[in-house]
């Protein structure tokens, strides 16, 4: 059954630019902790820790060239697709951080986002 691909960066990851300090991607470790927080529901996602260092190859062979962000989660076209992703390569995929996690609690059963789900403001 081909699965969901997340792609996510490792932490921590180290920029030449600003030498001798350490970085992690907000995005990327918020997904991180759902899937380490829900290891069932993480189990039906192919997830990849990719480096934060470009070219992105495992993004490239998937997206091509002009798409080596991350995080994203690369849909499989057995399931429903959402009117919002995005097309490269004839995949579709989603790199918004709020739609990943919404995908992820349609697609795969993660629980909902409490803040994004029930407003009280």
């Amino acid at each position: 059954m081909p699965w969901d691909q997340l792609f996510i960066l490792e932490h921590p990851f180290a920029d030449p630019a600003f030498p001798e300090r350490q970085f992690y991607c907000w995005q990327c470790l918020l997904l991180d902790g759902l899937l380490s927080a829900f290891p069932s529901h993480a189990a039906r996602l192919d997830v990849r820790r990719i480096s934060w260092a470009r070219p992105r190859a495992a993004l490239i062979e998937r997206l091509g060239q002009d798409h080596q962000s991350a995080p994203v989660l690369i849909l499989e076209k057995e399931g429903p697709l959402p009117e919002h992703a995005k097309y490269a390569n004839g995949l579709a995929y989603v790199d918004d951080v709020f739609a990943i996690l919404d995908l992820l609690a349609a697609r795969h059963g993660f629980p909902a986002s409490y803040r994004r789900t029930v407003r009280s403001w």
